[in-house]
């Protein structure tokens, strides 16, 4: 017995309540059926040890040849990361692997969410990963650009949320644009 037919027969639901529901839940419904088929477009690719795990920062998390990769999957025809935060590309910046977007329509496509950023996220995102990693001589070059320097102020809301997170000497590196 299919699952509308089982809610039909437990519940006594009429065909038109059905389809009330159906319509009310269709976002989730596409939603689910996108995780679903976005895991086994995983498995295809060889990824092992699929999870759904509904984080702000990714919808799945396998890993293929030994490395740890946190997915989000993107069910829209907008731009892949248009509506990721700077917020969630700081927190992307702090998993401990390598994030992916991967695109369902029209056809699935996998990509390394770094290489798709805007530029400005992109900025931020490395300077988080350099002050993560500790690797100052990184961050020290980032921010000597001037440019960089002014997008990077622009986001020091981003960078006070996750001050306790970054080590002491990134934050004295970073100390100009917290100011």
């Amino acid at each position: 017995m299919n699952a509308l037919d089982e809610m039909k027969t437990e519940f006594g639901f009429s065909d038109e309540e059905i389809e009330f529901a159906l319509n009310r839940a269709k976002g989730i419904l596409i939603g689910f059926a996108m995780e679903y088929r976005a895991m086994n477009f995983l498995k295809r690719m060889n990824f092992e040890n699929i999870k759904y795990v509904d984080m702000p920062t990714h919808d799945l998390e396998a890993e293929k040849d030994g490395k740890k990769y946190f997915i989000e999957v993107k069910a829209s025809k907008k731009s892949p990361t248009k509506e990721y935060s700077p917020y969630k590309v700081a927190m992307i910046a702090m998993l401990d692997g390598t994030h992916l977007t991967l695109l369902m329509k029209p056809s699935p496509m996998l990509m390394v969410t770094e290489d798709i950023l805007s530029e400005p996220k992109k900025v931020l995102f490395e300077t988080f990963k350099s002050a993560l990693y500790e690797n100052y001589e990184a961050l020290q070059k980032i921010l000597n650009d001037n440019r960089n320097f002014e997008i990077l102020r622009s986001y020091n809301k981003v960078f006070r949320l996750f001050i306790s997170k970054l080590p002491n000497e990134a934050l004295l590196i970073l100390k100009p644009i917290l100011s």
